[in-house]
């Protein structure tokens, strides 16, 4: 019996360290593929970008090397683009007086390690290093190598562009390839498709930036490429993570700062300097918020979910909140900002602050965008929207109604997908980056709610909806 139950508990254990080790490989491999999309956005040449990729997999899978060789066809021949070496290995190789990054393949058809890689479209694996080096490097080398750097085993990846062979991934590992398990295996595999995607980009652009004055046609081809690139580009917002979080700390600094003075911390102040700093208050707090906005939307452009709901969030005190911080901008433009008191308390599942950013986001909006009237803030439990809006099944809605510009049924159909984007009406009625309307969406929709405008026409004012669940 208690055989029966050793050899169980002996399963489960290996089944266990098989599953983790599973995990423990694709979490690798994602981390890898991740570092591969970030050079995917950025605008390098095949040089840089093929730099880029050897050393990230040198690194990630911890080999002796990394190399990319280009297949010219032509002439036959393979011709090393980038080479990531380990410390040793790259000492090995300059005591012998050369790199890898020197050598030329040349005739590769002939070279079978190189030919069913590049013809055959196959990868290829060796511990034998003549098949890889022969009449390139000296035997005598050959064993030197393997003996300073530890190399094992050689593996060769065809990197497919079209129908042809863009050129090689080397790789050069410190195991033997039969001690590598199934995940490892298949985890080597999973990027080679898209490193050829990131030379084939680097080398696309380059192709079209050394033929931007040849022809008008090359000319066309560039302009078309360039919008494509810049929408990439747009991407690179998550990359400004880190220097927002650095904006935020000496914005609360300010604030903190600004808190001590008016509350005579550092001597009695005077109605002027008083005034000055509830400005400089204001202004701190609006910066803030952008801040916070664009650190949100960054989260949402990676995929990320920021929002956290909680039970019992009181929407009344969210509002009067949104009313209470946007009154000092309301009064600056001459227009009005109404709550309408509600009958009961509500309380809904929230993230409170991103409620609260998303709803003030649309308030804010109201506000910039009406130049005479102004905004009524209403609520309704249960209510029923107008024509053509979401079945209110046990919702409330939210009714944000102001006298401003209007907007077009064309505008109206892409007014909450657009970043960074506005009409040239909206441009000259107010300021914002075009983030808003945008990031409250998405905070909207992590609340299982939703959110559309409706608006008669432009100069005719417009209403936006929020339809959120009750608790």
């Amino acid at each position: 019996m208690f055989k029966f139950l050793n050899r169980n508990q002996k399963k489960v254990t290996e089944t266990l360290y098989e599953q983790n080790l599973e995990l423990a490989v694709k979490n690798k491999t994602l981390s890898l593929l991740e570092e591969l999309y970030q050079t995917s956005v950025l605008n390098l040449t095949p040089q840089e970008a093929g730099h880029e990729i050897a050393n990230t997999i040198r690194q990630d899978l911890n080999l002796e090397f990394a190399g990319i060789l280009i297949f010219d066809k032509t002439a036959d021949k393979l011709t090393p683009l980038a080479f990531a070496r380990s410390e040793r290995l790259t000492r090995a190789l300059h005591s012998l007086g050369f790199l890898f990054a020197d050598i030329t393949v040349s005739n590769v058809s002939g070279r079978e390690f190189f030919k069913k890689a590049i013809y055959g479209k196959e990868e290829n694996i060796t511990n034998d290093f003549t098949q890889v080096w022969q009449e390139l490097i000296s035997s005598e080398h050959v064993e030197e190598i393997k003996r300073q750097s530890h190399i094992k085993t050689i593996l060769v990846y065809p990197l497919i562009k079209g129908n042809g062979v863009l050129g090689v991934l080397m790789l050069g590992s410190n195991r033997d390839y039969n001690t590598l398990n199934t995940f490892e295996k298949a985890s080597i595999k999973s990027f080679i498709n898209v490193i050829g995607l990131l030379l084939d980009k680097a080398y696309l652009y380059k192709d079209l930036q050394d033929s931007l004055e040849v022809t008008k046609r090359a000319y066309a081809i560039e302009k078309l490429a360039k919008d494509e690139l810049e929408k990439l580009g747009k991407i690179k917002n998550q990359f400004v993570q880190q220097t927002q979080h650095d904006l935020r700390t000496p914005l609360t600094s300010i604030m903190g700062y600004s808190d001590l003075l008016l509350n005579g911390s550092f001597g009695k102040i005077g109605p002027k300097p008083k005034e000055a700093i509830l400005k400089l208050q204001k202004v701190a707090q609006n910066m803030i918020r952008k801040v916070n906005n664009f650190l949100d939307m960054t989260q949402f452009q990676l995929g990320k979910n920021p929002v956290h709901l909680a039970p019992g969030v009181e929407l009344n005190g969210v509002l009067e909140e949104i009313v209470s911080e946007l009154a000092f901008m309301a009064e600056q433009r001459k227009v009005y900002l109404k709550l309408q008191k509600l009958k009961k308390i509500i309380t809904i599942s929230a993230d409170k602050e991103k409620l609260k950013t998303a709803l003030l986001n649309v308030i804010d909006n109201c506000i910039k965008y009406t130049p005479e009237g102004g905004v009524t803030i209403t609520v309704n439990p249960k209510s029923h929207p107008p024509a053509g809006g979401p079945n209110p099944n046990n919702t409330l809605l939210i009714e944000i109604k102001d006298t401003g510009i209007g907007i077009s049924a064309e505008n109206l159909k892409t007014l909450f997908n657009r970043m960074f984007e506005r009409d040239e009406k909206a441009k000259q009625t107010a300021g914002g980056k075009g983030i808003g309307l945008y990031l409250a969406t998405q905070i909207i929709k992590y609340h299982n709610g939703k959110i559309w405008a409706e608006s008669p026409g432009e100069g005719k004012g417009t209403t936006f909806y929020v339809e959120l669940p009750l608790s």
